[in-house]
C-alpha cells in the first residue's frame, strides 16, 4: 500500500485525471479535524490523518466524480483511478505542507480566509458577499463552514509556500531568446492527406464480425441515464406585489450602499474661446489676454461669452459648459479648472484650436449621490431582494414539508400549487427549463424519489423531485447495430489507410521524386508556411503539426503522420529564423518560461518532501 503511495500515486495518467477533478472543484474541499488516537487512519511524520477526515473527503470527491461521469462511475473505474489512495495522498500532501510552513515561519491569518471567501462569486448576491447564500451553498454541498474555511486556509497556505520558494526564480534572457527564435522559426512544407474515409469502401463486414466487434467493445454502447422530474417554479416577479419597503428601510439601505453611489468632485464651468487662425497664434493670445482684463466679475464673463462664442448653443447659454468632472477636459484645461477656487477666472489656457478662459461658477465636492436622487433605484432593488427572499421562503416551507412526507406533490397541494412535469431527458438532451448547466447537474445528481433543496436561479426559485430515473444500461446488439457497423467500418478503414500510407511512402522514398510518385497516385499536395508555434494553434491537422513541431532539418518525414481522420505525407522545404524580435511576444514568453521554471521547481521540491516523508497506515481502508 505504501509502495503505491510513494510510487504508484505518481502515475501520470492518474495524477492528471485527479488534478482535473480537484481543479474543476477548486476550494470545495474538507479541512483538518482533531480526533482521538483511536480515530487515526494514518500518520505523516507523526501528524494524524483521521478516519472521519478521510471519509468526509472521500465522499465529497466521489460526489464530484459522480457529477462528471454519471452512471458510468463504478467500482472498477474507481479501482483503475486508485481513488481511495489518491484521497489519502491529498491529505498526506496537506500535512506535509503544514509541516513545511511551520519550518518556514509561514501562516495564513483568519481574516485572509474570510476575505478570500467573500470574493468568491458563488457566495455573492448583487456583487456583494451574502452570508445567507454562503450557508445555503455549503448546505447543498454537504459541507460545514468550518470544514470549508479550513480548506480555503490550506489552499492559501500552499500558494504562500509556492511564492516563498519560487519568487526569486527568473528566466535568463539568453534562454528566452533561444526559445523565442526556435518557436518563431518558419517552416515551409508541403503535405498531402490519405483520409480514412477513402478506405471505407474496401471494408467488408459480415454479421459474425460485427457481433464479435460488439462483444469486444460492448461497454462502449450504452443508453445514457435518463430522468423525469416534477417541479415547482417560484418566479420572483410574482412576489413583488406582496412586499413593500419603508422609508426607514430605504435610508438604512442607502447608508449601507453609499460607496456604490459615490460621485467624484464636479465643477460648474463657463468658457470663452478665442480661435487661433493659422499663423495668428500670437494675435489670438493677445486677444484672450485683453478679454481677461475686461472681466471684472461673473456678469462680465457671461456677457463676453455671449458675444465671442462662435458656437450658437454656447453663446445662447453665455458660455455655460455645465458640470464637468476630471477626465472630461483636455489636460491643460483640467489642471487649470480643478486647481482654481469657486468664482475664480483662469486663463488664457492654450488648447485645441486656440485659447480658453474659464470661470468656476460652483464646486460640488466628491461624495455620495443624494438619497432623493437614488431613492427610486433603492426601492426597486429592495423590492426585488424582498421578493426573492419571499419566493425562497415559500419554496423552503414546501421543501421542509415535502422532505418529511417524501411527496412534493402533497406538500404543494397544501399551498394551493400544482406540479409541472418534464418528459424523460438526459444530460446530452435536457428538457426545458432544465437546460441551464447548474440546474441540469443538480437534477442529475439526485436519485429516484429524491427532492432537491430550493435552488435560487436567475428569475425564480426551483424546487423539484425525481419522479423516475432510469439508470444507464448496456445496449443490445440489435439496438446498437447501426453504431457498431459505423465504428467497425471506421476502425478497419483507418487500419487499411495507415498500412496503405506507410507502404506508399516507403515505395516513394526509394525513387528519385517521391512527390511526383505520390501525385501520380492521386494525392494532392498543399504548400504552407507556418511558425512552429502556429503548427498546433491553427487549422493544420494536429497529427501533422506534432510531427513537424520538433523537426530541425528539411526533407521528408520518414513515417506518415497519422491522426484521428487521416494520415499525412509531408516534406519540409526550408526553415527560416526570425529576422526581428517582437518585444511584446518576447516578454510574454519570458513570463511563461518563468512560470514553467517555478512550477518545475515547486514540483521537484514537493516530490523530494514526499519521498522523505514517513507515512504510516494504521488501519484498514474504511468501508
Amino acid at each position: 500500500m505504501l509502495d503505491f503511495l510513494r510510487k504508484g500515486a505518481q502515475s501520470t495518467a492518474v495524477k492528471i485525471l485527479f488534478a482535473i477533478i480537484i481543479l474543476v472543484f477548486v476550494f470545495w474541499g474538507v479541512g483538518t479535524f482533531r480526533a482521538s488516537r483511536v480515530d487515526v487512519l494514518a500518520t505523516v511524520n507523526g501528524r494524524p490523518i483521521t478516519v472521519r477526515e478521510y471519509q468526509t473527503l472521500y465522499e465529497f470527491r466521489y460526489r464530484q466524480l459522480r457529477q462528471m461521469f454519471g452512471e458510468s462511475l463504478n467500482d472498477e473505474f474507481l479501482e483503475k483511478l486508485h481513488f481511495r489512495e489518491q484521497v489519502l495522498e491529498e491529505l498526506v500532501k496537506r500535512r506535509l505542507l503544514e509541516e513545511a510552513a511551520e519550518r518556514m515561519g509561514l501562516s495564513v491569518h483568519p481574516e485572509e480566509v474570510r476575505l478570500a471567501i467573500a470574493q468568491l462569486p458563488a457566495f455573492q448576491e448583487g456583487g456583494r458577499f451574502s452570508f445567507r447564500r454562503y450557508r445555503a451553498v455549503l448546505r447543498d454541498l454537504g459541507l460545514l463552514p468550518k470544514d470549508f474555511e479550513e480548506n480555503v486556509r490550506a489552499d492559501l497556505l500552499e500558494a504562500r509556500i509556492k511564492h516563498f520558494l519560487t519568487a526569486a526564480i527568473l528566466a535568463p534572457t539568453p534562454e528566452v531568446e533561444e526559445r523565442y527564435r526556435f518557436e518563431n522559426q518558419k517552416l515551409t512544407f508541403s503535405y498531402a492527406a490519405v483520409p480514412y474515409e477513402s478506405c471505407e469502401g474496401e471494408v467488408k463486414a459480415s454479421e459474425k464480425e460485427l457481433k464479435a466487434y460488439f462483444e469486444e467493445h460492448r461497454s462502449r454502447y450504452r443508453a445514457p441515464s435518463r430522468i423525469k422530474l416534477v417541479y415547482l417554479l417560484f418566479p420572483y416577479r410574482e412576489y413583488e406585489k406582496g412586499v413593500s419597503v419603508t422609508e426607514e428601510e430605504l435610508r438604512a439601505y442607502y447608508e449601507s450602499e453609499k460607496e456604490r453611489f459615490m460621485e467624484p468632485e464636479a465643477r460648474k464651468v463657463r468658457e470663452i474661446f478665442v480661435r487661433a487662425r493659422p499663423g495668428k497664434k500670437a494675435e489670438a493670445l493677445k486677444e484672450a489676454e485683453g478679454l481677461l482684463k475686461k472681466i471684472k466679475g461673473p456678469e462680465d464673463f457671461k456677457r463676453l461669452a455671449r458675444k465671442y462664442s462662435r458656437d450658437r448653443a454656447l453663446a445662447a447659454s453665455r458660455g455655460l459648459l455645465g458640470w464637468v468632472k476630471a477626465g472630461e477636459l483636455f489636460p491643460a484645461a483640467e489642471e487649470a479648472v480643478f486647481s482654481a477656487a469657486k468664482g475664480e477666472i483662469v486663463g488664457p489656457v492654450e488648447g485645441p484650436g486656440g485659447y480658453y478662459l474659464f470661470m468656476i461658477e460652483d464646486i460640488r465636492p466628491a461624495g455620495p449621490k443624494p438619497f432623493a436622487k437614488v431613492k427610486a433605484q433603492l426601492r426597486k432593488e429592495l423590492l426585488a431582494r424582498k421578493a426573492r427572499e419571499k419566493a425562497f421562503e415559500v419554496a423552503d416551507k414546501i421543501y421542509q414539508e415535502a422532505v418529511l412526507s417524501g411527496d412534493l406533490a402533497a406538500a404543494a397541494r397544501k399551498e394551493g400549487l400544482s406540479l409541472k412535469e418534464t418528459p424523460f431527458f438526459t444530460r446530452e438532451k435536457p428538457a426545458k427549463p432544465f437546460t441551464d448547466k447548474d440546474l441540469l447537474e443538480a437534477a442529475l445528481a439526485l436519485d429516484e424519489g429524491e427532492i432537491s433543496a430550493p435552488i435560487e436561479h436567475q428569475e425564480a426559485v426551483y424546487l423539484f423531485q425525481v419522479k423516475k430515473k432510469d439508470p444507464e444500461r448496456l445496449l443490445t446488439f440489435k439496438e446498437a447495430r447501426k453504431e457498431v457497423l459505423r465504428d467497425f467500418r471506421r476502425e478497419k478503414a483507418a487500419e487499411l489507410c495507415r498500412k496503405k500510407a506507410k507502404d506508399l511512402l516507403e515505395t516513394a522514398l526509394k525513387g528519385s521524386s517521391p512527390e511526383r510518385f505520390l501525385k501520380a497516385k492521386g494525392y494532392r499536395f498543399r504548400k504552407r508556411t507556418l511558425s512552429r508555434k502556429e503548427l498546433l494553434a491553427g487549422d493544420l491537422p494536429q497529427a501533422l503539426g506534432r510531427a513537424l513541431l520538433g523537426r530541425g532539418e528539411g526533407g521528408w518525414l520518414k513515417e506518415p503522420a497519422c491522426g484521428a481522420k487521416a494520415c499525412y505525407f509531408a516534406r519540409v522545404l526550408r526553415i527560416e529564423n526570425p529576422k526581428e524580435i517582437d518585444q511584446k511576444e518576447f516578454e510574454t514568453l519570458k513570463h511563461v518560461l518563468r512560470q514553467q521554471k517555478k512550477a518545475a521547481f515547486y514540483r521537484a521540491w514537493y516530490e523530494d518532501l514526499r519521498r522523505k516523508a514517513r507515512v504510516k497506515l494504521l488501519k484498514e481502508w474504511p468501508k
